[in-house]
């Protein structure tokens, strides 16, 4: 439930934003292109979004951060998912503020979240998911360092139209 400093980059605990940073970030989680890519992609309701950040406070295993860099405004979210500090290892993940005209904003998002989680949090391994048809993030990361250790198959449901997306060629 810390916020973190890394020169220009702020990192805002969710649990600390003001209501006004909770609706804005709720507004970017609903956007189409962010919502597309979650394993829940239906609109997300205040109250959801609120009840949401109060299971937060109580936490141990999941944090979010809201990303800013100074003079540039919000770039977007990162957060840590199923840490096991035993083990020293978690998943990431990010989304960028729709809205954000900062070239390179998932990189930049990305390299946050890899000085926390290493740096300040002393994990060993980050792993993530990313679905197979999202060839702007699986870039981004295997740029950065990550590799594919596996593929799940069928293993999130959408429906297209009343065909799941795993029946789609």
């Amino acid at each position: 439930q810390q916020d973190f400093q890394f020169g220009d980059y702020s990192l805002l605990n969710f649990v600390n934003i003001s209501d006004d940073d909770r609706e804005m970030v709720r507004r970017w989680r609903n956007h189409y292109d962010t919502r597309k890519w979650m394993y829940s992609e239906h609109f997300i309701t205040k109250k959801e979004h609120c009840g949401f950040i109060k299971i937060l406070k109580r936490e141990t295993r999941n944090a979010f951060w809201v990303v800013r860099k100074n003079r540039r405004g919000c770039l977007g979210v990162v957060y840590l998912n199923r840490v096991d500090f035993n083990n020293r290892n978690g998943y990431l993940g990010l989304y960028a503020n729709p809205d954000c005209q900062y070239r390179g904003t998932g990189y930049h998002l990305l390299q946050c979240i890899k000085k926390l989680a290493f740096g300040n949090l002393s994990l060993h391994t980050l792993k993530l998911e990313v679905f197979a048809d999202n060839e702007r993030a699986k870039k981004l990361y295997q740029k950065s360092g990550f590799s594919i250790e596996g593929v799940l198959k069928g293993f999130v449901f959408r429906d297209f139209g009343g065909k799941s997306d795993a029946a789609k060629k």
